[in-house]
């Protein structure tokens, strides 16, 4: 049996919706992150916290215009990234 690598990709997302990453968007990123096996991690104002913890994320007090540095380490990081730039997107469209 093969081993699987750990992968380690960072990506720094800007938040463009009106209200930041309030209840509704804090929900949506969550339920994104949970779908894969890698550990994601964000960094914003200056704290590290936990992408699966909804309150970690709404104390965070993250903004329109923050700068997001969001980490997922594991075997499916560059996946994971991806569907969590694909959510924030639709969120702004959709005007969350």
């Amino acid at each position: 049996m093969p081993k699987v690598t750990k992968k380690s990709e960072t990506r720094t997302i800007k938040i463009s919706n009106e209200s930041g990453l309030h209840a509704r968007p804090a929900s949506e990123f969550v339920r994104c992150a949970m779908r894969f096996k890698s550990e994601i991690t964000l960094c914003v104002n200056g704290r590290k916290i936990s992408g699966i913890s909804i309150m970690d994320i709404m104390t965070a007090d993250i903004r329109k215009g923050s700068e997001l540095e969001v980490t997922a380490e594991g075997v499916d990081a560059d996946k994971a990234l991806e569907a969590i730039e694909k959510t924030l997107e639709e969120l702004a469209l959709k005007g969350f």
